[in-house]
């Protein structure tokens, strides 16, 4: 008996099986996953959600709760093909004929079952519908999540994505400035007060370790050239949440404890919620006001 679409249990384990292969039946993580023998049966019903004449070509899945957009699943399985041996899949949920969203390997995708090639990527938290700052790197939505993670996931991923930055702008490396999703990862280190650190690990992705300049790149006038991209960054990091204090009160929930008003000094690493770091100390003290 078929599994009928929009009956999958959530925290179903997927498999990957190779670039031409369909998930497999077992639980395992991609180490120990094999080509599965035979494709999984073609699906011939009627698609809810679109006419005959514009539905996908599809298969049955039972471990995707139902049928599956053939070129969707290749589109997906490329994503954790490059993640490594190790990474597992896992179901979160699926709605009938419109959507499936799976997890596997610190990402999560949706898969759009109406059409043949719709795989988008979403914020890491589970059950959030929003797209992440950065792929990969940055993992999480600008609007909410990014600015609740701790001050240690911030400076990993400021310093990860700066350096993927960096490695873009191997030819111009003075050009690796730190804009967009960059000033996406400072709005929430000043949230958390985590400015300092985030700070330094951003701009030292992006252009080296400062003491390191003149090793790292030979040539004078590069490295002359980079020291100053340093320095102007630092300021523009600096000056930036004062400019932006609006979004940041939003990314807080707008909470500061004693009813002062607010004033961003990111320097001062105290959390966006407090007006300063006394603020701060008296509510870490009274756990019932934080």
């Amino acid at each position: 008996m078929r599994k009928g679409p929009g009956t999958a249990e959530s925290g179903t384990l997927l498999v990957y099986s190779g670039p031409a292969c369909y998930f497999a039946p077992s639980s395992v993580s991609l180490a120990g996953a094999k080509c599965c023998e035979e494709a999984p049966s073609e699906w011939t019903g009627d698609h809810a959600e679109v006419d005959s004449e514009w539905a996908p070509r599809m298969f049955d899945s039972t471990l995707l709760g139902g049928p599956v957009p053939h070129n969707a699943v290749l589109l997906l399985t490329g994503g954790p093909a490059a993640m490594g041996l190790s990474a597992e899949m896992v179901m979160e949920s699926r709605h009938g004929f419109h959507t499936a969203v799976v997890a596997c390997g610190g990402r999560r995708f949706e898969l759009v079952l109406s059409q043949d090639n719709r795989v988008t990527e979403l914020c890491l938290v589970p059950g959030c519908e929003r797209h992440p700052v950065a792929e990969v790197f940055i993992p999480y939505c600008e609007q909410r999540h990014l600015a609740e993670r701790s001050e240690a996931e911030l400076a990993k991923m400021a310093w990860e994505w700066g350096n993927d930055r960096r490695q873009e702008f191997e030819s111009t490396p003075d050009a690796a400035h730190p804009w967009g999703q960059g000033n996406a990862l400072m709005a929430a280190a000043v949230v958390q007060g985590a400015f300092s650190k985030v700070a330094a690990d951003l701009v030292e992705g992006c252009f080296g370790a400062p003491d390191l300049i003149d090793r790292i790149y030979f040539n004078d006038a590069e490295a002359t050239a980079v020291r100053h991209a340093i320095d102007h960054e630092h300021l523009r990091c600096r000056k930036g949440p004062g400019s932006a204090a609006a979004p940041i009160r939003k990314l807080a929930d707008g909470l500061w404890i004693c009813g002062a008003a607010l004033h961003l000094v990111p320097e001062a690493n105290v959390p966006a919620r407090y007006c300063s770091a006394q603020c701060a100390s008296s509510a870490a003290n009274s756990p019932a006001i934080q």
